[in-house]
């Protein structure tokens, strides 16, 4: 559902909002009067909801983290909880593709630039990372 509620809205409660760490994510619950009351934001400030990076939930996890609060742990090394904003092999734009996407590696992407080339030799560099280091420790 999208934001019934206006942004200025959601700025006036982001006293009263709740932000708690659930999995690689943020979690942000606004409270009833909000809707939607709930938000996920990952480690790139980006909301999961349509809004995105432009989410009135993202200022409320800057806000929660210049308070000193936690941040959610890293994935590890290969993992993408959620696609990429920006291809990690050119830096340029990246979009979600379920196609790609499993348990193990998580989320799929392509590249704007490059399709899944991109996506591919990503992968392949993390096994060569993985690879090398199984073989250096021996």
């Amino acid at each position: 559902m999208l934001a019934a509620s206006t942004s200025t809205e959601i700025l006036e409660h982001l006293q009263e909002m709740l932000v708690t760490i659930e999995g690689y994510f943020y979690r942000i619950d606004f409270g009833p009067e909000i809707h939607p009351r709930s938000h996920l934001i990952d480690r790139d400030q980006r909301c999961a909801c349509p809004l995105g990076e432009c989410c009135p939930a993202v200022l409320a996890v800057i806000e929660y983290l210049a308070g000193g609060g936690e941040t959610p742990p890293e994935p590890p090394r290969g993992y993408y909880p959620v696609a990429p904003a920006r291809c990690p092999i050119c830096g340029a734009e990246a979009y979600f593709d379920l196609k790609l996407s499993s348990r193990v590696r998580g989320a799929g992407w392509r590249c704007s630039q490059s399709g899944s080339a991109h996506y591919w030799e990503d992968r392949g560099r993390i096994l060569a990372e993985k690879f090398s280091q199984k073989y250096t420790r021996m």
